[in-house]
């Protein structure tokens, strides 16, 4: 009788890269203002020259796997992700700013432009995965006294004139002579003029409170060094 042999079984996909990673991302005019195409890669981003509204056919071959550099030509920027130092993301201006190392020019940096705030986001947030763990995320914040300068003076200004007015009009209130009463009539009173300066005290802290609470304007990826 025939030994019976186990089959073996089949091939499972590799788990050493992570699903999705190496595929290619592809933004184009007009959703990217400065450029007509930017690609990423799993080694490289490139960036084509803006030359309008690039051709769906340009599109599709790049998505389906054709060699981008042969694509987009030499006038294409690339650039390698492992030459990559910090890449800052201008949140008010949907603004990518990639700082990186090239081998003829040293220290270089690209600026991509978007229309929007998602396709901004998107490009970043996938730059970010294919550069890796060594690279931290650091959010700018100003100096909460820059920030909070402004409001805070313009707080003790009406505090001190809330103050002066209010102390000028006790003042007239309480003089006895005749000569003053006329006067002290036509102008508001004291409790009117604490009324104003307390609300408009209360509208600068608001305006502090927002100041202090303003979401980042900017978002760094520097690597760890």
């Amino acid at each position: 009788m025939p030994a019976l042999t186990t089959p073996l079984p089949a091939a499972l996909p590799s788990n050493t890269t992570i699903p999705g990673l190496t595929r290619r991302r592809v933004w184009k005019a007009p959703e990217v203002l400065s450029h007509s195409l930017v690609v990423l890669t799993f080694p490289r981003l490139y960036l084509a020259p803006m030359t309008g509204e690039p051709k769906p056919e340009t599109v599709a071959a790049i998505e389906n796997g054709a060699d981008v550099e042969s694509v987009l030509g030499s006038l294409a920027t690339a650039i390698d992700l492992i030459a990559v130092e910090r890449v800052r993301h201008e949140l008010l201006t949907n603004t990518l700013i990639v700082e990186y190392r090239a081998a003829a020019a040293g220290k270089t940096r690209a600026v991509i432009r978007f229309a929007g705030a998602e396709a901004a986001d998107a490009a970043f947030s996938k730059l970010w995965r294919r550069l890796g763990d060594e690279y931290r995320l650091k959010p700018f914040r100003p100096d909460p006294w820059v920030v909070a300068r402004g409001p805070v003076a313009a707080i003790l200004a009406v505090f001190a004139a809330t103050a002066v007015l209010a102390l000028g009009l006790n003042a007239l209130e309480d003089l006895a002579a005749a000569r003053y009463s006329e006067l002290a009539g036509r102008l508001p009173g004291w409790q009117f003029v604490c009324a104003v300066g307390g609300a408009a005290a209360a509208g600068v802290t608001v305006w502090l409170y927002r100041r202090l609470t303003r979401p980042p304007e900017r978002l760094d990826l520097v690597r760890d060094r």
